[in-house]
């Protein structure tokens, strides 16, 4: 103590001294250098208090710079923990993917696979192909796009995926259900091939023009022959088409590109939604389609859900797909935003395996509880499933973990602004790295201590 009070005293008088010599320099400069050998003790000091001051600027820049890097960590943190705002719907645990599915013609049979690659603009080969009729064009010319809403019978043309063994390419072999007919062609086409299988031109889809490689006749004969009527196999050309309804730039924020879907790149059902539907169809008795698969809905992914808490989905806002690849050593992690639910027709009613359309089911069912929806056309349609844009890109997989991160009951449909939704309060959130089942054992714990008012983040 002794020692550390005499320090203090030598550096308290130190900084006098270098004061008083730094007056005598500026009063007398020529009588400080004439005694220059006599300030070496107090040039040290000055040394030493310089020396400090540099030091405590140091400090202070650490101390700034880790207040910065503190905050930024809170920040990930409260995008990364699943937290719902009070009033919100409760965020549901993790749930797994149990299918996924892709249609690479348009209204044409789908390829379940085990896993894919998820781009930006959907799952890969998903919606990269459509049919167009030759004879019915626009006012430019351009060919409409051919879709089951019209013609059921297009779920006889059946897709698959097989590999080249002499050029090691994968193709994608299209069939005709019941008859001897195939095509193969490039799944992943060059600009070469393409040059000299396809021509490029304006076509039409959904009453708006984009371009398209439209094929040959020597691959168009046999869907021709089966169609009655000249048609012709297109694939996306090279200029954007954007996401629609919520997913516009005017609703969404940005321009996402897809292929020919509808309107949105991807979209996302739950078996447990499926499961509940065939149980209230089983109970109409007689004349009802049974068992009906989720193919008829055309999702892209499908997640198993809750048997008690089918529909789920219809409060999702942002979610996040793992999926862990041990054959790589590799883990992909995708967040997506749901923008809106999807606003069904009566495509549903056709069967995959026949393309027999029932009169009646399961749109007559599904309209006296999926009328969930009040934004523009939604009012007047049921809803099934959710329609999604990939925040990043990545590999998913069955049996990948989806995690519900965000969620709402502000969706309205082709109506309501992304933004507008209502998000996490930030003052609430726990500002800590912690896993799922971590947040759910500190959620059992605070539960009683809780009970009167909401919890900023919630579990059902």
């Amino acid at each position: 103590m002794d020692t550390a009070w005499n320090s203090l005293n030598t550096y308290s008088a130190g900084a006098r001294g270098a004061m008083n010599d730094l007056k005598e320099v500026l009063s007398d400069p020529w009588a400080a250098v004439n005694n220059f050998h006599q300030l070496h003790w107090r040039i040290h000091t000055m040394m030493m208090l310089i020396g400090t001051a540099g030091l405590a600027f140091l400090i202070m820049m650490f101390l700034a710079n880790w207040t910065s890097v503190g905050q930024k960590t809170k920040e990930a943190v409260k995008e990364a923990l699943p937290i719902a705002k009070p009033g919100s719907p409760p965020i549901p645990p993790p749930t797994d993917i149990v299918s996924l599915r892709i249609y690479p013609i348009k209204s044409c049979r789908g390829i379940e696979l085990d896993k894919t690659r998820l781009r930006k603009t959907g799952l890969t080969l998903d919606r990269n192909w459509m049919f167009v009729a030759q004879d019915d064009t626009n006012s430019n010319g351009a060919p409409k796009f051919l879709t089951i809403r019209s013609d059921p019978s297009m779920t006889l043309i059946d897709t698959a995926l097989v590999d080249d063994p002499e050029t090691k390419q994968q193709n994608l072999e299209i069939s005709i259900h019941g008859t001897d007919a195939r095509v193969l062609i490039p799944a992943f086409p060059t600009q070469e091939w393409l040059s000299n299988n396809t021509t490029l031109k304006t076509v039409e889809i959904w009453e708006k023009e984009t371009d398209g490689y439209v094929y040959n006749d020597s691959i168009n004969a046999p869907f021709s022959s089966f169609f009655n009527k000249p048609v012709a196999l297109v694939y996306k050309g090279p200029t954007h088409r954007m996401v629609a309804v919520n997913g516009s730039k005017e609703l969404y924020g940005v321009e996402t590109a897809h292929h020919f879907a509808d309107v949105m790149s991807l979209q996302i059902a739950s078996q447990s939604s499926i499961d509940d539907l065939n149980r209230r169809l089983e109970a109409k008795g007689a004349d009802v389609p049974k068992d009906l698969t989720i193919e008829r809905f055309r999702p892209n992914i499908i997640v198993r859900g809750r048997d008690d808490k089918p529909w789920e989905e219809d409060t999702w806002k942002r979610i996040r797909i793992t999926t862990t690849l041990h054959d790589e050593e590799a883990m992909y992690r995708i967040d997506l935003d749901a923008v809106a639910r999807c606003a069904r027709c009566q495509v549903p009613n056709v069967d995959p395996d026949t393309a027999e359309k029932h009169a009646k089911e399961p749109w007559d069912e599904l309209m006296k509880f999926r009328r969930v929806d009040e934004g523009g056309p939604a009012k007047w349609k049921p809803c099934f499933g959710m329609l999604c844009i990939p925040r990043s890109e990545g590999k998913v997989a069955v049996g990948a973990t989806v995690e519900v991160l965000e969620t709402t009951k502000n969706h309205l449909y082709n109506t309501r602004k992304f933004a507008d939704f209502p998000t996490q309060n930030p003052g609430n959130a726990i500002e800590c790295a912690i896993s799922y089942h971590e947040y759910a054992a500190l959620k059992r714990r605070t539960k009683d201590s809780n009970a009167s008012h909401p919890a900023p983040m919630q579990q059902q």
